[in-house]
């Protein structure tokens, strides 16, 4: 009997663990982008890399840089989504299809960049998913890439890491920045730019002769619209990036939503990168604060990305982030992003919310009426 006793313990306290284990939200080391240690370096003299520029692409979306915005219009219709950046131009989000995902960045009537994650459209003389070592073959590279505005000289220098996974590459009028998956070693999403976006953008360690170009800072309700922005290019770009590796995309969760942003403000205000927040305590409670039940929950945490683009291919490449956004096992995804703080909450369904689901996509059965027929 007191063998068997022992026995219904030892299960009991197997099952605690197990429940405790399974309803403890995972955690992993926030991130920091490359711009949070990049130097920005004015100089008299600035010589600049003797390497020379590639000729423009003839084909394809880098075309449009430099054209009228009303050219985008007549060949992709409207964007499903017209938003705000912290740049002064404005993105158009093209998202009908992961396989056609592209944003426009448009300022004063002109397309400033184009950003191309779909792998069915003309990226010449680039490919979503080619091999890096196809590129370099085919692509003059120097770790030195100039970019002139008016009179002014900017020389970015490109990291070891940079060289790796996030390439920039110059032609005539125009630059590529490849945003590459250091583990496939695939091409996951290309930025075409003007100078001047780029100078704007500062993406790499910068030396410059002259005057720094500096956006003008936002409104405060004009950056509520921002933050509201790079959450959702966050929510487009997670599922781009799981369906890119055959994996079924994320529902987006408006409460989940909220419980992220929040998170993003509070690391802002209080000055603080972490999961547990001083004033609203850990994932766990915060989700249920909100009232959120989950089987499991996982949370990706960034900071010094200058948009959502750079946040999303940084935890890609980041061992820990990459592992939360392609588990298999996630369901549900909210975004958050306050300034340049990023944050991003993923959710097992709970038993209880399967049931629900699986009851829902039952077929109701018809009621015949055998006496008619």
């Amino acid at each position: 009997m007191k063998a068997l006793f022992r026995i219904f313990m030892v299960c009991g306290a197997i099952a605690l663990i197990g429940f405790m284990f399974f309803n403890t939200p995972r955690e992993n080391e926030p991130l920091k982008g490359p711009n949070a240690n990049s130097n920005i370096i004015p100089k008299n003299e600035l010589k600049q890399p003797e390497m020379g520029a590639t000729t423009r692409p003839k084909n394809g979306m880098s075309t449009l840089i430099g054209q009228e915005a009303k050219v985008v219009l007549e060949k992709y219709g409207e964007p499903v989504r017209k938003e705000p950046s912290s740049f002064g131009y404005e993105w158009w989000v093209y998202n009908s299809s992961s396989s056609k995902f592209f944003m426009v960045g448009v300022d004063n009537n002109i397309v400033t960049q184009v950003y191309i994650a779909g792998d069915d459209l003309d990226a010449s003389p680039f490919k979503v998913g080619q091999k890096r070592d196809d590129i370099y073959r085919m692509t003059i590279i120097d770790y030195e890439v100039t970019a002139n505005v008016g009179k002014n000289i900017f020389v970015f220098s490109m990291s070891e890491e940079d060289m790796q996974t996030r390439l920039l590459v110059k032609f005539d009028g125009l630059f590529a920045q490849l945003y590459i998956d250091r583990e496939t070693g695939e091409l996951q999403g290309i930025r075409f730019t003007n100078n001047k976006t780029l100078v704007l953008h500062q993406p790499y360690e910068m030396t410059y002769q002259g005057e720094l170009v500096i956006p003008t800072p936002p409104s405060s309700f004009l950056q509520q619209e921002i933050n509201a922005a790079n959450a959702e290019q966050l929510d487009d770009l997670i599922n781009v990036t799981r369906v890119q590796h055959d994996l079924t995309p994320l529902k987006i969760d408006e409460s989940l939503e909220k419980v992220a942003k929040v998170h993003s403000e509070d690391m802002k205000v209080h000055n603080f990168l972490a999961h547990e927040s001083p004033t609203n305590g850990d994932l766990k409670k915060r989700l249920e604060t909100q009232g959120i039940e989950y089987s499991e929950a996982n949370e990706n945490l960034a900071t010094d990305y200058f948009d959502a683009i750079e946040a999303m291919h940084g935890w890609l490449n980041s061992p820990e982030h990459r592992n939360v956004i392609l588990n298999e096992k996630y369901t549900t995804v909210g975004s958050g992003v306050f300034l340049n703080y990023y944050t991003q909450i993923f959710l097992e369904a709970s038993s209880q919310e399967l049931d629900s689901e699986n009851k829902d996509s039952e077929e109701p059965v018809e009621n015949i009426d055998e006496s008619s027929q």
